[in-house]
């Protein structure tokens, strides 16, 4: 993968830059503008008006999210081939609903909140962010009413394509090692996001003809 390089001589956009990188799992180093110019090979982060002076590779600052996660996604996505560009997210339902969005194989980020509409808007906002190839959601089944809930409305705020699956989330809280920082339902959705699960369509109309 390549180099991520902060190079600007505007001093507010730099510690823009640089505070907002260090908010998420990139790797980055500084380097001059005239420096940077000549790594073709790394990808720039400058401002806007400098952005021109890299041959529009570059990317601006002005024109990346503001939430840590969907711009570690923006900066992702201009590093990986189209077909590494797939999104998996895997869902913890319950009182407490605990979610992780993996990117090209590796995290973005995790949260978790206590409102369904909330979860289905942050999930809605990401997915529209993040350029992708490919989406997948694993939502487990142990709180059957807020996974239905949720699943509804995913399909209706995801793009068509989407795959929304139900999986048997049985044993995915048992252990409490995993990702430093992560919380129980993170880390409960960090197992569900990697386990086979059932098409939620079949899922409904199993229901309904049983």
């Amino acid at each position: 993968m390549r180099d991520i390089k902060v190079a600007t001589d505007d001093g507010t956009a730099y510690y823009d830059i640089v505070s907002r990188l260090k908010r998420t799992h990139l790797r980055f180093t500084s380097a001059s503008v005239q420096e940077a110019a000549k790594q073709t090979d790394a990808l720039v982060i400058t401002s806007k008006k400098e952005a021109a002076m890299f041959g529009g590779e570059a990317a601006a600052v002005e024109d990346l999210d503001r939430d840590p996660l969907i711009m570690e996604g923006q900066l992702l996505s201009r590093l990986l081939e189209r077909a590494r560009r797939t999104m998996l997210v895997g869902v913890d339902p319950g009182s407490r609903i605990g979610v992780v969005v993996f990117y090209g194989g590796v995290e973005l980020g995790a949260f978790t909140t206590s409102s369904v509409s909330e979860c289905v808007r942050s999930l809605a906002s990401i997915v529209r962010g993040v350029p992708h190839s490919a989406l997948s959601v694993k939502i487990g089944a142990g709180e059957p009413k807020t996974s239905g809930m949720l699943a509804n409305l995913l399909r209706e705020e995801l793009p068509s394509g989407s795959l929304i699956e139900i999986v048997d989330e049985s044993g995915t809280s048992a252990r409490t090692r995993g990702v430093a920082g992560a919380t129980r339902d993170q880390r409960a959705a960090a197992r569900i996001a990697f386990r086979k699960g059932v098409p939620f369509q079949v899922a409904r109309e199993a229901k309904k003809n049983s």
